[in-house]
């Protein structure tokens, strides 16, 4: 979003009426803004009101400028308090309890909205779309999907739609092996195909429909059909990338070029890709660790360690815990047992370390089921 959405001249007309602040969640010197507005998904946009500094509209997920500008009016209507209607009460409501993370109790509030509002209501859409992201990052996945399969016939074509169909497919894969979750795929696996074709829709989240599409054909037993699917989102990634002005603007498609060859058996073929966003962003985290998760892929062990401790020489906060989970497992690749052991142990303290808002869920979760992997192995 930084490269092509915040670049948009149409936001030009947030000028004079809203201060940007870009904040970087993993950096120690953020730490006390994220304690107090933490976030549960990357990116995630706020609308803060400078007097009470409380969230009046928490956004997580990626938008168009024409969203933010969108965004900013609900944000600004909330803090001028003026005269609402309920369907607009309700919301506003709703979206200061997903500024305070309750989930549950902020997707209540959003299904009251959409009751007081009515098909017609204006803010409908923003509602639905907020709905059933409160319900996934609530980890409600048979509600997320539900909500998702409510709003296919009721909301037009367009970026708001596109998010809503891949968020919906992403929960129904989520959903424990039975009839339910073949329901919710077979309505929603359709709409995240034609979403791909609809106008307005970020590259990122074309990327997202890609990436849940395969998934839902490699959960059907479809090897050939995910794979086909995983061709064509390598193809338009590519492009995208080869379409980019900048390293970074083109570095930005590395992790998802990296998922969809992997996804196509040949994961080798973005190698040169990766190189070339190492030399380009020298001091950048990033492109080293995309390349210590490509050579653990193609059995390079030694070059990935080396590629993880250049990528922990960058590395701040907890996004650490991350590269130390790639360190161990090509510690261990090489036959260190001991010293994936104790690096595993550091990622695991340093992960535990942080506060609440700040500590890396994932990538902790993972390091402790490398330890049980080390563990159970019984490797000297």
């Amino acid at each position: 979003m930084r490269a092509y959405v915040f670049t948009d001249r149409k936001l030009e007309r947030l000028a004079g009426r809203f201060v940007r602040l870009d904040i970087d969640t993993e950096k120690p010197g953020n730490a006390a803004f994220v304690e107090r507005f933490p976030i549960d998904a990357w990116p995630t946009l706020l609308v803060l009101d400078p007097v009470t500094e409380k969230v009046v509209v928490r956004w997580a997920g990626t938008a168009t400028a024409e969203q933010i500008l969108s965004l900013a009016d609900d944000g600004a209507h909330a803090i001028r308090a003026r005269q609402a209607s309920e369907a607009d009460a309700a919301l506003a409501r709703a979206d200061a309890l997903l500024g305070e993370r309750r989930h549950a109790d902020a997707a209540d509030g959003y299904r009251a909205a959409l009751a007081a509002g009515g098909p017609r209501w204006t803010g409908r859409e923003r509602a639905v779309e907020a709905l059933v992201q409160a319900t996934a990052l609530g980890g409600d996945s048979r509600a997320c999907a539900s909500a998702a399969i409510d709003a296919l016939p009721a909301l037009p074509p367009g970026a708001s739609l596109a998010r809503i169909s891949a968020q919906g497919l992403a929960c129904a894969l989520d959903l424990d092996e039975g009839p339910p979750r073949r329901a919710a795929i077979a309505k929603l696996e359709p709409a995240a195909r034609r979403a791909l074709g609809f106008p307005g829709v970020l590259a990122d989240d074309r990327s997202w429909l890609f990436d849940v599409l395969s998934s839902a054909r490699a959960a059907a037993g479809d090897d050939a059909g995910s794979k086909a699917v995983a061709r064509r989102w390598l193809a338009f990634l590519d492009g995208e990338a080869a379409r980019a002005t900048t390293p970074l603007a083109r570095s930005a498609y590395d992790a998802q070029r990296l998922q969809a060859a992997t996804r196509l058996g040949d994961p080798a073929r973005v190698l040169p890709a990766l190189l070339a966003s190492e030399r380009a962003l020298p001091g950048d985290f990033v492109p080293p660790t995309n390349l210590a998760s490509l050579y653990l892929r193609l059995d390079r062990p030694k070059d990935a360690l080396a590629a993880a401790d250049r990528a922990l020489a960058h590395a701040e906060g907890p996004r650490r815990v991350r590269v130390l989970v790639l360190r161990a497992r090509a510690e261990r690749a090489l036959g260190d047992a001991a010293a994936a052991r104790e690096t595993i142990a550091r990622a695991i303290r340093e992960g535990e370390a942080f506060p609440e808002a700040l500590r890396p869920r994932s990538a902790l979760g993972e390091a402790r089921r490398v330890r049980q992997e080390l563990e159970g192995a019984g490797d000297g």
